[in-house]
């Protein structure tokens, strides 16, 4: 569980970040990182985490989402919504059985969105992946930590009956640069004028990670597709100016 992070997106409550503290000691998590927290570290919140102060000496404060996960291979999001562009799984069983798998050898975020609104459209689309925990009523959805124990307690006693696999250590591509990959894919397509057939660029976009969210992408993967992004630059470029 060493290579496993919690992030608290602005969650509201000095004790809810207490008692995520409290959940991450008990399932044998140590990085809990708070995404634009405000004034959190309070008497409420040092309460709440009974017995597990030191999670809270070592939290990580980031100005937004995507420097937290930064340099994550896997993330992982939660959501309570469903919708036409949320692809969501309802039960987390699948994606903890997947996840036990990975914790050896990448580095996971377990992304919690604010406790009124979740993750915003921007925050989801840094998510590799979504779950959902069914509940008997549609709302209200559930507490914050409760969603925290829920995840890790059920990724702590998978992972626990896990052996590390066998397989060759991959160079696998951080967060920031399948980023930077979405980025160039942009710059390229835009200089050719592409054109989606429904002509929604940012619905494109989703797509495009939809795609590449079903695999595990290495740094020499990352590598060939800015190679291709680069060359499509460089041929228009060059038709544009043989065509003045």
């Amino acid at each position: 569980m060493n290579n496993v992070q919690v992030v608290l997106v602005e969650p509201g409550t000095p004790g809810n970040i207490g008692a995520t503290a409290r959940v991450l000691k008990t399932t044998g998590i140590e990085r809990l990182t708070l995404v634009k927290p405000g004034n959190w570290d309070t008497i409420e919140a040092r309460r709440f985490a009974h017995g597990s102060g030191d999670i809270l000496d070592n939290c990580r404060i980031c100005p937004d989402l995507a420097t937290a996960v930064a340099e994550c291979h896997t993330v992982v999001g939660t959501t309570h919504r469903v919708g036409k562009f949320r692809d969501v799984v309802t039960s987390p069983d699948p994606v903890v059985s997947q996840l036990a798998n990975l914790v050896h050898d990448r580095q996971i975020a377990l992304v919690f969105g604010r406790e009124k609104d979740g993750l915003w459209q921007d925050e989801l689309m840094l998510c590799h992946q979504l779950l959902r925990f069914p509940t008997a009523v549609d709302y209200p959805s559930l507490n914050l930590s409760h969603a925290v124990l829920l995840l890790t307690y059920s990724l702590y006693i998978a992972s626990s009956n896990t052996a590390p696999p066998a397989k060759p250590e991959l160079q696998l591509a951080s967060s920031a640069q399948r980023e930077q990959m979405y980025a160039n894919i942009r710059h390229a397509l835009d200089d050719i004028d592409f054109i989606p057939y429904n002509e929604d660029p940012e619905h494109f976009n989703k797509v495009l990670r939809r795609f590449f969210n079903k695999i595990d992408m290495e740094i020499r993967d990352i590598r060939a597709i800015q190679t291709i992004c680069g060359q499509i630059l460089k041929f228009s470029r060059r038709y544009r100016g043989t065509s003045k």
